[in-house]
């Protein structure tokens, strides 16, 4: 009868400590858990702060340039080029050269250029851009 309350103590001590241990363990996974769940948040905060900073530096680089522009247009030199580009003004003692919309469209930009530079060269490929470099 000794024999068996001491294994009847035995067992019970063994499943208490497996339940302790279970117990223990399934605390140990919801901290876990937790600590997972909030490294996961932070990341994502810390990844939303950062691309709205990015947003800010726009922002404030777009704020900058209308500031530049705004104080461009209040320029004299603006109010001059925009009077005489839509209004047809001019300087006293300049000329006015008026040109048919047909030969504006003919011309462009690298047209007008290109026909008075009298040593206009043809464009080199790029071996031949660096023979002429290395080769003189």
């Amino acid at each position: 009868m000794a024999k068996d309350s001491a294994e009847q103590i035995k067992r019970q001590r063994k499943l208490r400590s497996q339940i302790l241990t279970a117990i223990f363990a399934s605390i140990f996974v919801y901290m876990l858990v937790g600590t997972i769940e909030a490294v996961w948040q932070n990341y994502a905060i810390n990844k939303e702060v950062a691309k709205l900073r990015a947003e800010i530096v726009q922002l404030q680089e777009e704020g900058r340039q209308v500031k530049y522009l705004i104080a461009y247009l209040g320029t004299e030199s603006f109010k001059e080029r925009e009077a005489r580009r839509k209004l047809g003004y001019k300087k006293p003692g300049e000329q006015v050269l008026a040109l048919p919309n047909s030969i504006l469209e003919e011309l462009t930009p690298g047209q007008a250029n290109d026909s008075t530079d009298p040593e206009a060269k043809p464009e080199l490929s790029n071996p031949q851009k660096w023979q002429e470099f290395i080769f003189g």
